[in-house]
């Protein structure tokens, strides 16, 4: 009962005309997960045209090319920006620890300062 169901939903999902074929957006979220979930048809279709989006902005971004015929380059370069949000969060940590290490070397000069006078 339960796989008709999930087939039919898939079937129900492949009608919607979303940008790719569900079942693979699906597997590769379910590849993902550590543990068992259960997925919301929403999740699974906001997934899907959230990556139908990316690819559309990627698109955009290789069009102002110059050139006639667009290598892996141009892909990688429209690309970039999605590719170094984890990198860019890594900073960030980084840059948080770096302030905070400061801060508490600030509160220590106060107090040091606070003792002396």
């Amino acid at each position: 009962m339960e796989e008709e169901k999930n087939s039919t939903e898939e079937n129900d999902l492949e009608e919607m005309g979303l940008p790719f074929a569900n079942a693979r957006v699906v597997r590769i979220i379910k590849e993902n997960l550590k543990r068992e979930h259960q997925i919301k048809k929403d999740v699974k279709v906001a997934a899907n045209r959230f990556l139908g989006e990316i690819l559309a902005d990627i698109a955009k971004r290789m069009d102002e090319e110059n050139y006639y015929t667009l290598s892996i380059e141009h892909f990688n370069r429209a690309a970039k920006k999605y590719r170094e949000v984890e990198l860019n969060q890594k900073r960030l940590v980084k840059i948080k620890k770096l302030l905070e290490k400061q801060r508490a070397e600030l509160d220590e000069y106060i107090a040091e300062i606070e003792t002396n006078l």
